[in-house]
């Protein structure tokens, strides 16, 4: 590690709370174009998530929902078909076991 560092120097940058929140927007862009591609590539596995417990159904269901705006805000649409399907499935899963 760099003998130098100071965190004063970044916590004391002007900009500093700027940087960080284009960094954190980067990285959910990122996380979720990567489950997107892995969605397509996949799909959500209907014996997967019948084999989660409610919360975790859920969890997934709240996560299918953020990327959906996620699309939609970003106006990618031809994407919103997917993940409407695959929210689709985990609501049927969900109906059978509340």
């Amino acid at each position: 590690m760099d003998e130098n560092f100071n965190i004063d120097d970044y916590l004391n940058d002007p900009d500093f709370e700027e940087k960080m929140q284009d960094y954190k927007e980067r990285m959910i862009y990122e996380a979720i174009e990567h489950n997107y591609e892995n969605m397509a590539k996949n799909g959500v596995s209907e014996w997967h998530v019948r084999h989660m417990n409610k919360e975790e159904m859920t969890q997934l269901k709240e996560t299918l929902q953020f990327m959906l705006k996620h699309f939609i805000d970003f106006e990618e649409y031809e994407k919103c078909t997917l993940l409407k399907n695959e929210l689709e499935k985990v609501d049927k899963i969900l109906e059978r076991v509340s």
